[in-house]
């Protein structure tokens, strides 16, 4: 596990003792130390030849400087250590409030790896299969006579239409609304194609199997995620997101309209549930993604699962698992999944090979987070020796 402390609550006096005294020792013995940034922000780092510091320091100052990004946050981590986490700009521009690693920011569709984990651990209780269908979980559900299964949804192959490309949604994204409301949006529309035919990424897939999750679970979405989620991770600040919850160090959203500095559009995020819903920080994704690897909520054979590539009805694979892109980024293997939202884009990153994760987050739309995050890869596969990166 990525090495950060524990709340207090959670040890007796004499552990918390013994815990320190050895994290210390680690810390000598690692070469890690703390140095303070420009800002007065504590930045922890790898004494190593890679100066990942002065690397994100000059991506991230270049990202605000260039009115790319309003705030932003930056964690990269090398197998079980923070090598790097640090903020830039702004959280909040009416209050004047400095943005740090610990700021709270939506991360749109990297909500999808989550879900996708939650179904997982459904699997893996065996409550659900991921061949089962749809109507399963949701027998009123009109699947107009095809066999659309929990996998198809996963992969992005239903052939359901997304509603978030639909004429309306745009007006409809400030709307209260009701599980069946949304539902109703998409369920009767024709499909797009034969389930199994082709790979189309879609936002309601997910939103179904949220849906799933509830079902199978006798739990909310939101209960389910805190209990079989975030605490199993140890996650400290990773959130169910709505407008009317309180969460301290929440980064607000903002848009650019014709170079013009906006405050984003309203979303009722109950539309966005399990494909769109979550919020977090740097620190708890590097955290996530390190538990994903040691196989601390997943077996073996359901991380290989989730991060092989999909493969069609004809037997033509796509770049996608069980909500995470399996992708390449030069001769190097990348598992990544983005995320957009109004007012926030995201990215987060694993490269299995060097063992480095990277995730971006950023209270602006404008922002491209996946180019902040393949820029820093880039100089860090480079930077330390290994030069076949794109």
């Amino acid at each position: 596990m990525l090495k950060r402390h524990q709340p207090k609550s959670c040890w007796s006096c004499r552990m918390t003792l013994r815990i320190v005294v050895l994290h210390l020792f680690a810390l000598v013995c690692l070469g890690i130390v703390f140095s303070r940034q420009p800002g007065g922000q504590a930045t922890l780092y790898a004494n190593e030849s890679v100066d990942v510091a002065a690397i994100v320091d000059s991506i991230g100052q270049k990202a605000v400087a260039d009115e790319q990004a309003v705030g932003l946050s930056i964690g990269v981590a090398k197998a079980d250590t923070v090598l790097c986490a640090k903020g830039f700009g702004l959280t909040s521009v009416e209050l004047n409030v400095p943005a740090s690693a610990k700021t709270v920011y939506r991360i749109g569709s990297i909500t999808k790896q989550f879900t996708a984990v939650a179904i997982l651990r459904l699997v893996e209780d065996g409550t659900v299969k991921l061949d089962d269908p749809l109507t399963k979980f949701l027998p009123d559900y009109p699947i107009q006579g095809r066999d659309v299964t929990i996998k198809h949804l996963l992969q992005h192959t239903s052939g359901i239409q997304d509603f978030t490309r639909l004429p309306l949604y745009r007006q409809e994204l400030p709307n209260e609304v009701s599980q069946e409301d949304v539902l109703a949006r998409f369920q009767d529309l024709p499909l797009d194609f034969e389930p199994g035919e082709k790979h189309q990424y879609c936002n309601s897939g997910y939103y179904l199997l949220g849906v799933v999750i509830e079902r199978a679970s006798g739990k909310s979405f939101q209960k389910f995620a805190e209990e079989h989620l975030f605490d199993a991770a140890g996650l400290e600040a990773t959130y169910c997101d709505t407008h009317a919850r309180v969460i301290p160090r929440r980064a607000t959203g903002y848009s650019r309209w014709g170079g013009v500095l906006r405050n984003a559009r309203y979303l009722n995020l109950k539309q966005a549930v399990g494909a769109g819903n979550l919020a977090s920080t740097v620190g708890d994704l590097l955290l996530w993604q390190r538990t994903l690897v040691e196989h601390g909520l997943l077996t073996d054979e359901s991380r290989r699962l989730m991060t092989t590539k999909g493969e069609l009805a004809d037997g033509k694979t796509f770049d996608y698992g069980l909500g995470v892109f399996v992708r390449k980024f030069g001769e190097h293997d990348v598992v990544r999944h983005g995320g957009g939202i109004q007012g926030f884009r995201a990215d987060l990153a694993y490269f299995p090979k060097s063992g480095y994760t990277i995730a971006v987050l950023a209270n602006c739309d404008s922002v491209n987070a996946s180019r902040i995050s393949g820029q820093i890869a880039r100089r860090l596969l480079v930077e330390a020796g290994t030069d076949d990166s794109p």
